[in-house]
């Protein structure tokens, strides 16, 4: 995909990688739409690529309340007529060792929601607004932490670990990518997941007591190839480690596991037990 005349949605955009995306996207002929949970610093966010020349614009949501990212997707939806790239990188991190479970606004474990259910409901929703670009591209920030999940238990009331909680949530959201790029086979979409660089130094890794290995340049680097290298180079329903190709957990190449979780999925947004 080239650099001219897109419109790129960024989750999650106002610290650590999706402000670095950011910045290394604004660019003339992009449309850049800004998600973060904090209005005022999201608003500075915009403010500062504007003056630098940007397109920017905010959107304000905090994606641990369903209803929330319902009102982003039905907003950006109505407000631009498509959408080029959608990079899903807002998440929660493991949190400090020994941290107690959390739960959000709807009663779902936090990680679980942020980092899985939002992207999930928010893809959806703008489906139609990707449909109308030649060759759109979804982008999922993923990790390379994924664990086994527990149908049973995806509220995580038995045996809470934050890193466990985490690893789920990551493995949920690659299961989603190679179920979406196979539902979108022929349509120009492209859906890619992947673990940008190993522990970054972004809120999500200091706040677990971890020391950085890489540099969110590093990351940077990574989400910028699967935006804007050939379809051909990137893939579809694939995912890659940093610049590289890589394989999955491996309950992501089960078919039979994969649709067990979208079922699971699709009973807990209808409100129904999972």
């Amino acid at each position: 995909m080239t650099t001219d005349h897109r419109t790129v949605l960024i989750t999650g955009a106002t610290s650590g990688l999706g402000s670095a995306v950011a910045e290394r996207l604004a660019a003339p002929g992009t449309t850049l739409l800004l998600h973060g949970r904090d209005p005022d610093r999201l608003h500075v966010l915009c403010h500062e690529l504007k003056e630098r020349g940007a397109t920017a614009h905010p959107y304000v949501a905090d994606l641990a309340e369903l209803e929330e990212v319902r009102d982003l997707g039905r907003r950006v939806v109505a407000e631009w007529p498509r959408v080029d790239v959608l990079i899903n990188n807002a998440g929660v991190g493991p949190g400090s060792a020994g941290a107690a479970r959390e739960l959000s606004r709807d009663g779902h474990e936090l990680r679980f929601a942020v980092n899985y259910l939002a992207p999930y409901v928010l893809t959806r929703l703008l489906l139609p607004a990707l449909e109308r670009s030649v060759a759109a591209r979804v982008v999922n920030v993923g990790s390379a932490a994924q664990a086994d999940i527990d149908l049973g238990d995806l509220t995580m009331d038995r045996g809470y670990d934050g890193w466990l909680a985490y690893g789920r949530a990551k493995l949920a959201l690659a299961s989603f990518s190679v179920d979406l790029a196979e539902e979108l086979a022929g349509t120009g979409i492209t859906v890619t997941c992947l673990h940008p660089a190993d522990l970054m130094p972004t809120r999500l890794v200091l706040e677990t007591g971890l020391r950085p290995l890489s540099t969110i340049e590093e990351g940077t680097q990574a989400v910028l190839r699967l935006v804007s290298a050939p379809a051909a180079e990137t893939g579809t329903g694939t995912y890659h480690h940093g610049l590289t190709p890589a394989e999955p957990h491996s309950d992501i190449s089960h078919p039979t596991k994969r649709r067990l979780l979208r079922d699971a999925t699709e009973r807990i947004l209808a409100g129904r037990p999972a």
